[in-house]
């Protein structure tokens, strides 16, 4: 009787130890998609967009639809989709018309919790001119 009382006590320790491991796992992917939002962003806030002389290099970018995946790594190295490479980032880039600002979105998505995908989206209004 003893053994079997022993043996439901470390199943459930087990399955505490479980629980607790994907809460931090979560937890841990959701701050590193969110960090590649960010960096994202600001990879697009060095294009130049100025009046004088004319220069706008978003332009070229706003199709107003969503960019392929591109699967990156916690570090923001991109590579094929892996366990590694496991955040997928999409980036869209909108014109909303003539003296208006650039309307930029960045879509992260990750997929932990037996495969349920989960995403991060950041926006942001960029002016086209300083």
């Amino acid at each position: 009787m003893a053994l079997l009382i022993g043996m439901v006590g470390l199943i459930g320790t087990v399955a505490v130890q479980q629980a607790m491991m994907n809460a931090t796992s979560n937890a841990n992917d959701a701050q590193i998609a969110m960090r590649l939002a960010a960096m994202t962003l600001e990879e697009f806030n060095t294009k130049r967009t100025q009046a004088h002389p004319f220069l706008d290099m978003l332009s070229p970018l706003a199709s107003a639809q969503w960019t392929a995946p591109l699967y990156m790594d916690a570090q923001g190295k991109s590579g094929a989709q892996s366990p590694k490479c496991r955040w997928s980032v999409q980036t869209r880039v909108t014109d909303t018309g003539i003296g208006q600002p650039y309307n930029l979105s960045v879509l992260v998505t990750y997929a932990r919790d037996s495969g349920k995908p989960r995403t991060v989206q950041l926006d942001v209004e960029r002016r086209k001119t300083w």
